[in-house]
């Protein structure tokens, strides 16, 4: 630990000398301050006049017609925005309550006006507190989700703060059992739930559209609550509207969907064909009827105005990009509205019908605004200035990979490789796995990997099996199997680059957090002569100990992808257990996790590190306080990346 500690101290005052001696223009400061610089998708206010932004905390509001931007002053650091039917205030979660607080320019600073006091719930404190504020679009009651209870329940609150409802509470368990639902008496609750209802209301302010899950009905229960906007209560019990088959893998589940304009309709996401497809189901009931089809993932439907138009966001075009289509809402062939390359999403049609507004990030810029003419094509232009991206200059494409695992899956992957890369040399690799494992690298800004690439690594960010983006196929097909295929495919993506002679192949790297920790651990398990080095960050090495410690949402998930309880697969589980094999290690590991982790608990990276202490392995073993899944405090990223860059110089030189 202390060499390592050493070389941590000279690579910080040698940071911006790469491998090969040249000055490279990107330094940490640069990643950490572009993960600093994210933030939520701006909100258009109602009147089309103004985008609201959470930024670093701050509230900012952004004109639609080129204006400067404005900050609103003393708000705690909000998160969550959402827009009064009048444009006039703003909706906002901050220290785990709901607030208000006033737009309108004035020469007295606003002030906000808190509008819950809700102490966070126990279990899992990511789901603990209050979150998705809505307004309801035709009175002054705003809805809310709150776990201060341990479950999630969904609340109505006045404006002024002077009145509270409860509307509808998701099942609540005991163990496996339901001992309480919509109901006052919950019962002695002993694990946190963060299923989410993700409230939609209907335009006409009448109904609450909301999604309710349960162990029996994981993918969900799409409901209906007819609200009374005079009493702030529900007019009745919630009706189920749609309840939507199981999805193997236990990942997917129905959203709240998309009201049309006349609040007759609900466009929804479904995997009915094997692909997420939308779909047009009526708030009277009945079946859902599809509106887009193809093997291609469509998501995130919004209805325009005037009703006539459908935007999605699809990767239809390449599976690591997404850009916006529009369809007919009653039908029809969708045609791409944006020209643009890397990902765009989040879109919201201006009032009139004319305009929509959309996130796009590019692999070489971070994500910035930008709005598109529904009838010119290639209009798409950003809403200000793009400011010039540090990672434009370093001479570095990231491009999509394509290879093929042991059994002939297809799999891609972004490839990253240094500027000016010299035929015929061989480079330091580094094989990053994503976390989910539900989850996708795409062709959007990836700091790190840019970072890593500038410093003289070949970096392949991997799309093993279990991922989204390929369909519900490929997405479940790690289903029973977790540790098997996915490894394999790790295997096939060093393959792939020894093959194309660019990578060491004894100079190679694995790394990755969350499941891609669990990947490492397996892969430098199953494949002890592969890999130099595996940087292990907050995965699980035992699936059976996570069940023990994880919260309820995680455990119920996992044993369905495992297929069932560790007693009902013993064998599933054991393939999932690397600890009764940890004297096969042959590679160095850095071992990193948060000490308060909801999601993997930090008894997967302690009974990991004892294993490794008692066999003798070469490892680094770091644990931060106050961290939960990830690591978010600037001091501990940058700890956290001082100490992998100074481990791959370690054993990749």
């Amino acid at each position: 630990m202390k060499k390592l500690a050493l070389l941590a101290i000279l690579l910080i005052h040698g940071v911006a000398v790469s491998s090969f001696g040249q000055t490279p223009r990107l330094t940490l400061d640069d990643v950490l301050n572009t993960e600093d610089e994210r933030s939520e998708p701006g909100v258009l206010s109602p009147d089309g006049r103004c985008l609201a932004v959470a930024d670093h905390g701050r509230i900012q509001l952004l004109p639609t017609d080129g204006a400067a931007p404005r900050t609103l002053g003393n708000t705690p650091a909000a998160s969550e925005l959402a827009w009064s039917p009048d444009s006039k205030r703003l909706a906002f979660i901050a220290e785990g309550d709901v607030w208000t607080i006033s737009v309108q320019p004035s020469t007295v600073p606003a002030q906000p006006l808190r509008l819950t006091h809700d102490p966070a719930g126990p279990g899992d404190p990511r789901g603990a507190t209050d979150h998705h504020p809505q307004w309801n679009p035709r009175s002054a009651w705003i809805v809310y989700q709150s776990g201060r209870k341990g479950f999630n329940e969904l609340y109505v609150v006045s404006s002024n703060a002077q009145h509270e409802n409860l509307l509808a509470a998701t099942e609540v368990y005991t163990g496996n059992d339901v001992i309480a639902r919509n109901a006052a008496d919950h019962g002695d609750i002993v694990s946190s739930d963060r299923f989410a209802p993700a409230p939609a209301w209907s335009p006409d302010g009448k109904r609450l559209a909301f999604t309710e899950r349960s162990r029996q009905f994981f993918s969900g229960k799409l409901k209906l609550l007819d609200f009374n906007a005079q009493t702030g209560t529900a007019a009745a019990q919630p009706r189920d509207l749609y309840i939507t088959s199981n999805d193997a893998g236990g990942a997917w589940a129905v959203a709240s969907g998309a009201w049309s304009p006349d609040s007759s309709t609900l466009a929804l996401v479904l995997q009915q064909s094997g692909w997420d497809k939308i779909w047009l189901l009526s708030a009277a009931g009945g079946p859902p009827r599809p509106l887009t089809t193809g093997s291609s993932e469509d998501e995130n439907p919004v209805y325009s105005p005037d009703g006539k138009w459908i935007v999605f966001a699809s990767n239809r075009d390449l599976p690591e990009e997404q850009h916006l289509w529009l369809v007919p809402s009653t039908g029809g062939v969708p045609h791409r509205l944006t020209g643009q390359g890397g990902v765009e999403g989040h879109p919201q049609w201006s009032p009139d019908s004319r305009l929509i507004y959309f996130s796009q990030s590019t692999a070489l810029r971070a994500q910035a605004t930008f709005v598109a003419s529904v009838t010119g094509a290639g209009s798409a232009h950003p809403l200000r200035p793009l400011a010039p991206s540090v990672y434009q200059q370093l001479g570095i494409r990231p491009v999509v990979a394509h290879f093929h695992s042991s059994d002939g899956l297809p799999i891609a992957g972004i490839l990253f490789k240094p500027a000016h890369l010299v035929a015929g040399r061989r480079y330091p690799t580094v094989i990053w796995a994503h976390g989910g494992p539900e989850g996708q690298e795409t062709l959007t800004l990836s700091p790190w990997s840019l970072f890593l690439a500038q410093q003289g690594y070949v970096v392949l960010e991997v799309n093993f099996r279990g991922s989204t983006g390929y369909g519900e196929r490929f997405r479940n097909s790690n289903v029973q199997d977790s540790g098997g295929g996915e490894i394999r495919d790790i295997a096939a993506a060093v393959d792939y680059l020894v093959r194309a002679g660019i990578a060491d192949p004894r100079r190679v790297a694995v790394a990755g957090g969350s499941h891609g920790g669990t990947i490492v651990a397996n892969a430098v398990t199953k494949l002890p002569n592969t890999f130099a080095a595996g940087i292990e960050m907050y995965g699980v090495v035992d699936r059976a100990l996570y069940l023990e410690y994880t919260n309820r949402n995680s455990r119920i998930r996992w044993e369905i992808k495992m297929g069932g309880t560790p007693a009902q697969k013993p064998a599933v589980y054991r393939q999932a257990n690397i600890l009764p094999d940890v004297a096969r290690i042959k590679t160095p590991i850095l071992l990193l996790h948060g000490e308060e982790d909801p999601q993997v608990p930090p008894q997967e990276s302690a009974e990991f590190a004892a294993a490794l202490r008692q066999h003798g392995k070469v490892f680094f073993y770091k644990t931060y306080p106050h961290e939960g899944h990830g690591f978010r405090q600037r001091d501990h990223r940058k700890d956290a990346y001082e100490r992998e860059l100074a481990f791959l110089r370690q054993y990749l030189s």
